[in-house]
Order: C-alpha cells, then sequence, then structure tokens
C-alpha cells in the first residue's frame, strides 16, 4: 500500500504529490529520494516532516 505525498518542488515553488510506498524506515534515516514530477530532479523529502532537504540540513 502506497500514501501520498505533498511537497513543495524547491525548484519551481509547487505542490507536488507523489507516492511513498510503505516500509520500514532504518533506524537514523529519514530522508528519502524522489524524482520530482514538476522539474524532473530529484529530491530528498524528510519522511518525518515532508519537508525537503535544504542547505541547512
Amino acid at each position: 500500500m502506497a500514501d501520498l505525498i505533498v511537497f513543495r518542488c524547491p525548484q519551481t515553488g509547487m505542490n507536488v504529490q507523489t507516492h511513498l510506498e510503505k516500509q520500514q524506515i532504518p533506524e537514523g534515516r529519514s530522508f528519502e529520494s524522489f524524482v520530482c514530477p514538476a522539474c524532473t530532479r530529484i529530491h530528498f523529502i524528510d519522511l518525518a516532516s515532508g519537508q525537503p532537504m535544504n542547505r541547512e540540513r
């Protein structure tokens, strides 16, 4: 089963929906990579907050 997540693309500023397959998250790992349908680049999304990785993280 998959969950639908929504995040804001850092390149375009658009809200993007994507499916996240349910799986066990390894200890200490909170980011997952996604190919963004808005800009076709790879973004790393924090699974706990749904926010994309930025330069501060």
